[in-house]
């Protein structure tokens, strides 16, 4: 039986591993689950995106959202969280604005 922190540590890497084929650099997951991000990535324009990963029915709540973006905007990066749905089921969604450098999130 798998518990809900494992199933998410697996959701991560498998995330992980989207990432790179779509062209991420540099991708490294956080070493537990109490931080503001998940996986940390440079994308293929160069931009540091902080990435929360939820799986199957989990929902980001509105302070885990502003924590990231906080996180992100401190660090001159980008945030975004990535549904995973199992069965190779990915949804990246952008937190904030990803148009212009100088206005990120």
């Amino acid at each position: 039986m798998v518990n809900a922190y494992r199933r998410g540590r697996i959701a991560e890497k498998k995330v992980v591993d989207w990432l790179k084929s779509k062209g991420f650099k540099n991708v490294r997951r956080s070493k537990g689950s109490r931080g503001a991000y998940d996986i940390y990535a440079v994308s293929p324009a160069g931009y540091k995106t902080y990435v929360q990963v939820k799986s199957y029915s989990a929902k980001m709540t509105r302070g885990e959202r502003t924590k990231l973006r906080n996180v992100a905007r401190k660090r001159g990066g980008f945030a975004a969280y990535v549904h995973y749905g199992g069965k190779g089921r990915f949804r990246m969604t952008p937190l904030g604005n990803w148009g212009r450098k100088g206005d990120r999130n």
